[in-house]
């Protein structure tokens, strides 16, 4: 059973809240996910396979090739797969069935790599980055380690995030200021949740020295699993 009621309620703020947010950056759209016009479900309730245009309007959703004839990427709906590529879209009745808080607002996005597969999942567009951009973040779960967060690219070429406070990860776009760009987020990892991407006219603030030592603590960390694997 899915709620009607509230749909057009929600459908709307999401919109008021997008307009909100869209100042500033460039011509990139529903950078926090708010203009999804999916119908919610209820509290507790779990989703299905869903459009995509529908759920990340102003994204394009797509996956890294495999040739294996199994494999299919996947747009659900507060679900997820057991191991297939897949963007998930959260909100905007919380909790939902999954257990996923709100991040930001109404909506929440998810990144699924398939390890089966090898197939990394895709949420791209293409836009002007703004003139005075020096940075882009993005809010992730509180104490989230590196390797859940997503991977952001931009013209194909990796920005490094680093930790910049109040839940946000960033990192420098100052060469892509004023120019159009191909905006690609991704994810290194099983999964990585997030919300509200963001361009700047702040600059990424120097590391220091814990966190440094902290980001060494975890590279090291990270090359054990990997060889455990």
């Amino acid at each position: 059973m899915r709620l009607q009621t509230p749909s057009c309620l929600l459908v709307g703020l999401g919109m008021l809240l997008a307009v909100g947010d869209a100042v500033g950056q460039g011509t990139f759209q529903n950078l926090d996910f708010e203009q999804a016009t999916v119908p919610p479900t209820p509290v507790n309730g779990y989703g299905d396979e869903v459009d995509p245009a529908l759920a990340f309007p102003g994204w394009s959703v797509s996956a890294s090739t495999s040739t294996n004839p199994l494999c299919r990427l996947y747009t659900l709906y507060n679900s997820q797969t057991l191991d297939s590529p897949a963007v998930d879209l959260f909100g905007p009745l919380f909790p939902n069935g999954m257990g996923y808080p709100s991040l930001q607002g109404l909506y929440s996005a998810a990144l699924q790599y398939s390890g089966f597969f090898r197939v990394f999942p895709y949420l791209s567009q293409t836009g002007l980055v703004p003139d005075d951009a020096r940075s882009i973040s993005v809010l992730v779960p509180s104490g989230t380690d590196w390797w859940q967060w997503p991977s952001v690219n931009l013209n194909g070429v990796y920005i490094p995030l680093t930790p910049i406070g109040d839940g946000r990860v960033g990192g420098d776009v100052t060469a892509f200021a004023g120019t159009t760009a191909d905006l690609t987020l991704s994810t290194g990892t099983y999964f990585a949740y997030f919300d509200d991407v963001q361009f700047s006219d702040q600059p990424i603030p120097e590391p220091g020295v814990l966190g440094l030592a902290a980001l060494g603590a975890s590279l090291v960390g990270w090359r054990v699993v990997r060889r455990r694997r």
